[in-house]
């Protein structure tokens, strides 16, 4: 008997990368059943600029062969949206995973899965104008008055679920996801450790904040840390390199102050904003960071620490409760609204010495992708 598909749409998603690094994630977790790989084709549409993030599911990429993957163009958008009809409506696909509830979205709707990462909006509404907050209500509103499958990423989503929509109509599933990025760190030699180290002129011991610069992620208190370490003297031999686009579309006015205190004369000489780097370049970065600071205020389940975890890296982790679900026992917690208390634990780390084990965080990587497959087993039925 012919398979069913579930079709992943990256098509909907290339305008914020960190979904499509989330639908290879899902894609990844889904491999690792064998019930799921048994009863359904997995089928991925994405644009030409983005499908170097699903190479690995390629036939012939080993144990993620074997994804059906279909670049599309962007043009013109009648002819997308022909392809994805006749796809959905006569090639047997069953579920469309993380749908969106636009015009197009609409027509597949009994066929969808949704997916809503985090509740941002509701946590910290003072982050957004008055037109996105009112977009975004209506749209999850919407979602989760329908019967559909929703899938969220962690609990601490689930109650705010709960709390600020409690009288969905959605069955919920929690389901967690790893960071799939062995081919990319098995891309990482010591060559290109060299050329990264080099191109950025990384020469002193480091440490790393990977976010982008909006502004949930609270970028102000790790410069305000550090603000306080250097009045104190302390981690006089270390920089503070940051990485991401410098621009946050909801407030342009919170980059200008962000640029403004990052070029204070107090720590200019210490941080290192390298803007933005490719995945691997990230990686290199990261790996040899001497640890990590994720200072953010919210997040759904976050794919900064999942790469740390990956990597076996040491993470300062704000205190807030998706990270107390998330963290493992090399993350270490602090007051994200609190410079003294992270500049106090900065300190604290760089003077521990930490082993790191990149071949145990792979094998985890796939322990628990196996695990959180099994979640996913209950939503595709």
């Amino acid at each position: 008997m012919r398979k069913k598909k579930i079709l992943f749409n990256g098509l909907g998603n290339r305008g914020w990368i960190g979904g499509l690094y989330y639908l290879k994630n899902i894609l990844f977790s889904c491999l690792q059943s064998e019930k799921i790989r048994n009863n359904f084709d997995l089928v991925v549409l994405i644009d030409p600029e983005h499908a170097d993030i699903f190479d690995c599911f390629r036939a012939g990429g080993g144990e993620t062969a074997g994804v059906d993957i279909r670049v599309l163009s962007g043009e013109p958008k009648w002819k997308l949206a022909f392809y994805e009809m006749n796809l959905i409506w006569f090639c047997g696909v069953k579920y469309c995973y993380a749908l969106e509830l636009n015009k197009i979205g609409r027509l597949f709707k009994k066929r969808g899965i949704f997916w809503i990462p985090d509740f941002q909006h509701k946590n910290l509404p003072e982050f957004f104008g008055k037109e996105e907050l009112a977009a975004k209500d209506a749209n999850f509103l919407a979602v989760t008055e329908m019967s559909n499958p929703l899938v969220l990423s962690s609990f601490d989503a689930k109650n705010d679920l709960e709390r600020f929509y409690p009288e969905h109509k959605c069955s919920v599933s929690v389901v967690h996801f790893v960071s799939y990025i062995e081919p990319e760190i098995r891309a990482v030699t010591p060559e290109l450790e060299r050329k990264t180290a080099e191109a950025f002129g990384l020469k002193k011991k480091y440490i790393y904040l990977p976010n982008q610069f909006w502004q949930h992620k609270n970028h102000i208190v790790a410069v305000e840390a550090i603000a306080l370490l250097k009045e104190r003297g302390a981690l006089a031999e270390y920089d503070f390199v940051f990485t991401g686009n410098l621009k946050d579309y909801r407030d342009p006015a919170y980059i200008d102050r962000l640029k403004e205190i990052l070029g204070a004369p107090k720590v200019r000489d210490c941080i290192r904003v390298l803007g933005f780097v490719d995945r691997t370049q990230q990686l290199a970065i990261m790996k040899n960071a001497c640890f990590i600071v994720q200072p953010s205020l919210c997040e759904g389940w976050g794919t900064v620490l999942e790469d740390a975890k990956v990597l076996d890296k040491t993470v300062l982790l704000s205190d807030i409760p998706v990270h107390r679900e998330q963290k493992n026992e090399k993350c270490f917690l602090f007051d994200p609204r609190n410079p003294n208390e992270l500049a106090d634990l900065m300190e604290e780390m760089s003077g521990r010495a930490f082993s790191e084990h990149i071949e145990d965080g792979i094998a985890n990587m796939y322990r628990e992708a196996r695990e959180y497959a099994k979640a996913l087993e209950e939503v595709f039925v």
